[in-house]
């Protein structure tokens, strides 16, 4: 009986794997990855980075502000705690643990699927370096995107240029704000800082778009057999990014409406009646909103491969997307079915081993420092496969 269940659950994944009608695609994604590992290594760095600058700032406050953090927890030599472990081991988590972890990585699962179709991985901090490359037009990228703008918008480029410029200066001032905050205790300021943020969040945003159109053009060029060179391509996603603006524009003021608007607001005496300042119900707020936007990236999974790939108009993607969805429903279920399966394991063993070792814990920093790399793996993984399904479903949805 030790052994049952894990051969269940292995019998299982293999079952699923094999018996799925889209198992050609994701073994394709794996070759794909296997051809250009720039698409697994770019979401790892993405995220590495993301990881290390957190534990830079933790670092900061640890000496500036002295909180709690141990190095290093004695270990344990009672065989019957070999799994759990004990408060004062090396490795503790006890099934309550367990139990928590496992509900716990159900809504990032659930974001980390919807991502997979609109932004797989968070780019800040390196954000801030996209947004320095952008004010001195390093390669080109701001004449690049200017020209995208303008052939897409005509006069109103000028409009969403200085939002891109903003929201670049947000992405400088916020990287600042992480060290600055413990010397600048003021009350005013926190106020704002908030806004700060919400403008940053949508740079970080428009860059993280940018960053998946052009690998997912790695995985198309893989498909398609075709040879390219890097910088023509990354040319080639910049102005792709302006066929995707319309629909990033959308995602951006849903989640600005119902989940960084309410944050702001709290901050703020004259908006507290209507969005209290309660941890509990700021969380759940927070929660509900996330659940709601992922669930609607998920029903209209396909819009940015359209406009990625094919360069259509906003309209002309929606309808080609519910073709597809219509003619294809069998195949991208499973395919989300077998993803939603890999991601809530990664995010549930991401949570299991953070809980074992202790946030606070060297062993623990170090994990979050590793874990971005066997994250993006997988994340690299899926992309390409999503876009070799994609290719393989495209020609009848497209008629």
């Amino acid at each position: 009986m030790t052994y049952l269940a894990p051969a269940l659950l292995v019998s299982g994944y293999v079952l699923m794997m094999l018996a799925s009608p889209v198992r050609a695609s994701v073994r394709d994604g794996w070759r794909c990855l296997r051809r250009y590992p720039v698409i697994w290594r770019m979401l790892a760095l993405l995220g590495f980075a993301h990881a290390l600058f957190h534990l830079a700032v933790r670092l900061v406050l640890h000496f500036e502000l002295a909180p709690q953090l141990t190095w290093a927890r004695a270990g344990w030599h009672d065989p019957a705690l070999w799994l759990s472990g004990s408060p004062d081991s090396l490795w503790w988590l006890p099934p309550s643990a367990i139990r928590q972890g496992a509900r716990d990585g159900i809504l990032p699962a659930v974001e980390s699927l919807a991502g997979l179709f609109n932004n797989a991985v968070t780019t800040f901090p390196l954000a801030v370096i996209a947004a320095l490359a952008l004010f001195v037009n390093r390669q080109r990228s701001a004449t690049l995107l200017w020209n995208a703008l303008r052939r897409r918008f005509g006069a109103a480029a000028w409009l969403l240029l200085a939002a891109v410029y903003l929201g670049a200066a947000a992405v400088v001032t916020k990287a600042a704000l992480y060290f600055l905050l413990p010397v600048l205790a003021n009350k005013v300021l926190f106020q704002w800082v908030p806004v700060i943020a919400w403008v940053s969040a949508v740079f970080e945003y428009l860059f993280g778009v940018g960053v998946q159109i052009y690998l997912i053009m790695h995985a198309y060029a893989w498909v398609r057999g075709l040879s390219f060179d890097p910088d023509a391509l990354r040319e080639v996603a910049i102005r792709r990014l302006g066929a995707g603006v319309k629909w990033a524009a959308i995602v951006v003021a849903a989640s600005s409406l119902f989940i960084e608007l309410p944050l702001v607001l709290k901050n703020f005496p004259a908006f507290s009646a209507i969005f209290p300042d309660g941890n509990e119900t700021v969380e759940f707020r927070v929660s509900i909103a996330r659940i709601g936007l992922a669930a609607a990236l998920l029903c209209c999974a396909s819009v940015q491969a359209w406009l990625t790939l094919h360069g259509e108009t906003l309209a002309r993607a929606w309808r080609a997307h519910w073709r597809l969805l219509w003619l294809h429903s069998w195949e991208f279920l499973w395919f989300l079915i077998i993803v939603g399966v890999h991601l809530y394991a990664v995010q549930v063993l991401r949570g299991l081993v953070l809980r074992g070792l202790g946030e606070n814990t060297a062993l623990g920093l170090t994990w979050t420092l590793l874990w971005p790399w066997p994250a993006g793996l997988v994340a690299g993984w899926f992309l390409a496969a999503w876009v070799c399904l994609f290719k393989r479903c495209e020609g009848a949805a497209a008629k």
